[in-house]
C-alpha cells in the first residue's frame, strides 16, 4: 500500500471522527498538513524518472553559473538577467514530455527551459529563488517545492558560508532530501573556511557532510583547482536507479513516520483503554448521594402536591394529576393560587450538576467530552417528563393499593371482625332471648329483665365498636399513600435515568472502540509499510548525503 493511499485513509478517518466531535480541529489539521506528494509525483506515469536536483542559496553565491557548468550549456541566465529572485526555473531534458506541477503552484512563477545534453538527461535542474530574500512569497514558493526535491544542492560563497538561516529553514521542513554543500567562487576561498563550514554543519547534525569546492569562472584557465569533477560523479551516482530508489524509500519512511506520529496523537485524544465504561463507578458514587439529596429536597413539594391532590377528591383524577406539572403560561381558567410544581428548577439544577461532574471527570481522563455532552443533553431533556410520568404512575398505584402488605392484611382482618363479632354477639343475645322465653313459658318464671337488655346492647355495641375502631386506625391515610407513591415514582424515575446514562456510556464506549480500532488498523498498516522500507540496505553514499533524522538546533 502506498503512502498516498494510507494518508488518504487517515484523513478520511480523522474527518469522520471530527464530524462526530471525537477529534479536535488541531488533530485534523495536522493530518491535512502532512505532505502527500514527493518527487515522483512530478513525473506521474513515467517509470524511469530523472533525479530532481534543486539549487538553493543566498543572493550572489553563483547558483546559476554553477548550474550552467553542470548542464554543459547556458541554461540559466546570470547576473542582472537572472530571474529567479522572483520565480523558479526548471531545466529539463527534451525527453521529459510533461511535468505535473505541485498543486496550487502559480504557473506565472515557474519558467521551464529545455536542454539537449544527453549526459544530463537523468537530471531535472531546479533553480530556486534566493533563500535570503525578504519576499515572504519567495520563501513560500521554495517551501512548496521542497517536498518534490531529491537532492538539495546548497550553494554558499567564501564570504557568506556562515549565513546559515537558509539551509536551517530548509532542514526544519524535512530531512527527506539528500544534501550536497557547495562552496562556490572558491578562487576567493581558503582552506580554513572549508574546515570552519564543515564544523558548522557537523554541529547542526550532519555527521559527515559532503562539501564541494567549485570555481565557475568562464574559462578553464582562470579556474582554480576544485571538486567539480567529484560533484559530477556524485550526481551521476545519485541518478543510479538503485540509489534513487533508496532516496525515495527514505523520503517515504520519514513521511510514514510523521503519519504514524500524527495518528498516535489523534488516537491519544480518544482516551485510555478503560474509556467511558470506567466512568460507571464515578457516576454511581455521585448519584448515590445526589439522587438521595434530590428526593429529600423534594419532600416539601411532594407533601404539598399530595395534600392538594387529596383535597380535590371531588375532581376527576386526570384534573388532579395536573398538579404534578408546571402550570401553563396562560391558564384556561384563573386559579386562586399557583399549584406546587413537583419537579422544579432546583431539582433540575441538582441533576444537571451531577451530569456536569461526569463531564469534568471525562475530560480529566482524556476522553472526548462533546459526544458525551450530546448524549447527556438528550437525557437531560427527558428528565422532567420521565419524573412526572413515573410520579403519576406511582401515585395511581399507591391509591389503588394503599398501605403496605401487612397493613392491608390487618385492615381486611379487622373489617371481617367488624362484621363477624357483632353478628356473633347478636346471635348469642337472640339465643338467650328465645331460651329465656321458653323457660318462662314452661316454668311460669319471669322473662328477661331490663338488666339483660342493657347488657346485651352493650355486648353488641362493643363487638362492633372494637374492630371498627381498629379498622379505622389501620386504614391508610390517602395523603400518606399519595406521598409514598410520589416518592417511589421519583426514585424509580431517577433510577431509570441513571440506567439511561449508563447505557449512553456503554454506547459511547462502543463507538469509541470502533473508531480506535479503525485508527489502529491504519496505524498498523503504516507501521508495517514503514518497517518494510527501513529494512532495505543503503548504498554507501546514502549515509553521507542524508542527514540524521533529528530536529536541528534552532
Amino acid at each position: 500500500m502506498t503512502y498516498e493511499s494510507l494518508l488518504q485513509q487517515a484523513r478520511e478517518w480523522a474527518e469522520w471522527a471530527r464530524q462526530e466531535h471525537w477529534l479536535s480541529a488541531a488533530a485534523l489539521k495536522t493530518l491535512n498538513e502532512l505532505e502527500q506528494r514527493g518527487p515522483a509525483s512530478l513525473f506521474a506515469g513515467q517509470i524511469d524518472r530523472p533525479l530532481v536536483a534543486a539549487f538553493f542559496g543566498g543572493t550572489g553565491v553563483g547558483k546559476s553559473t554553477l548550474l550552467n557548468r553542470l548542464a554543459g550549456q547556458a541554461v540559466a541566465r546570470t547576473g542582472v538577467e537572472r530571474p529567479t529572485s522572483r520565480e523558479i526555473s526548471l531545466y529539463l531534458h527534451e525527453s521529459v514530455t510533461r511535468l505535473h506541477l505541485p498543486p496550487g503552484c502559480p504557473l506565472q512563477q515557474v519558467r521551464q527551459a529545455i536542454h539537449h545534453n544527453d549526459d544530463r538527461r537523468h537530471v531535472l535542474w531546479v533553480d530556486m529563488p534566493d533563500i535570503d530574500s525578504v519576499e515572504q512569497g519567495n520563501r513560500d514558493l521554495v517551501l512548496a517545492w521542497l517536498p518534490h526535491v531529491d537532492v538539495v544542492i546548497y550553494v554558499v560563497s567564501p564570504e557568506r558560508y556562515r549565513d546559515d538561516q537558509g539551509w536551517r529553514l530548509l532542514r526544519s521542513h524535512g530531512d527527506r532530501h539528500a544534501w550536497l554543500f557547495v562552496i562556490n567562487q572558491w578562487d576567493r576561498g581558503h582552506e580554513i573556511q572549508y574546515q570552519d563550514f564543515q564544523q558548522l554543519l557537523i554541529r547542526a547534525g550532519f555527521v559527515d557532510p559532503v562539501i564541494l569546492r567549485t570555481d565557475c569562472r568562464d574559462t578553464e584557465e582562470q579556474r582554480k583547482t576544485d571538486d567539480f569533477a567529484r560533484l559530477q560523479r556524485l550526481l551521476d551516482e545519485l541518478t543510479n536507479r538503485h540509489v534513487l530508489s533508496q532516496l525515495e524509500h527514505r523520503a517515504d519512511a520519514i513521511r510514514l513516520e510523521a503519519l504514524s506520529e500524527s495518528l498516535r496523537d489523534a488516537l491519544n485524544e480518544l482516551g485510555n483503554t478503560e474509556g467511558y465504561t470506567g466512568l460507571a463507578s464515578f457516576l454511581a458514587a455521585r448519584l448515590e448521594s445526589g439522587l438521595k439529596g434530590i428526593v429529600e429536597g423534594l419532600d416539601w413539594p411532594i407533601r404539598n402536591v399530595a395534600r392538594e391532590f387529596v383535597g380535590r377528591e371531588a375532581s376527576p383524577l386526570k384534573k388532579r394529576l395536573q398538579l404534578l406539572s408546571a402550570p401553563s403560561a396562560e391558564p384556561a381558567t384563573p386559579k386562586p393560587s399557583r399549584p406546587v410544581v413537583l419537579w422544579d428548577d432546583w431539582a433540575d439544577s441538582q441533576w444537571r450538576a451531577v451530569m456536569e461532574q461526569l463531564l469534568v471527570e471525562a475530560g480529566q481522563r482524556g476522553l472526548a467530552t462533546q459526544p458525551l455532552r450530546q448524549a447527556l443533553d438528550t437525557i437531560n431533556g427527558q428528565v422532567e417528563p420521565t419524573v412526572l410520568g413515573e410520579a403519576q404512575r406511582g401515585l395511581r398505584q399507591a391509591l389503588l393499593r394503599p398501605g403496605h402488605a401487612l397493613q392491608r392484611g390487618l385492615l381486611a382482618f379487622t373489617g371481617f371482625l367488624a362484621v363477624l363479632l357483632p353478628l356473633s354477639a347478636l346471635g348469642w343475645v337472640s339465643f338467650q332471648v328465645v331460651d329465656g322465653y321458653r323457660q318462662g313459658v314452661q316454668h311460669q318464671a319471669a322473662w328477661l329483665g331490663v338488666d339483660f337488655a342493657i347488657h346485651s346492647s352493650f355486648l353488641i355495641i362493643l363487638a362492633w365498636l372494637v374492630p371498627f375502631f381498629l379498622n379505622r386506625l389501620l386504614t391508610p391515610s390517602a395523603e400518606r399513600s399519595a406521598i409514598r407513591g410520589l416518592r417511589n415514582g421519583i426514585r424509580l424515575a431517577l433510577g431509570k435515568l441513571e440506567d439511561q446514562v449508563l447505557a449512553g456510556l456503554n454506547q459511547l464506549e462502543q463507538n469509541r472502540h470502533n473508531l480506535r480500532q479503525a485508527g489502529l488498523a491504519i496505524l498498523a498498516r503504516t507501521a508495517q509499510e514503514d518497517t518494510g522500507r527501513s529494512t532495505e540496505g543503503n548504498h554507501s553514499l546514502i549515509g553521507r548525503v542524508l542527514p540524521q533524522r533529528t530536529t536541528p538546533d534552532p
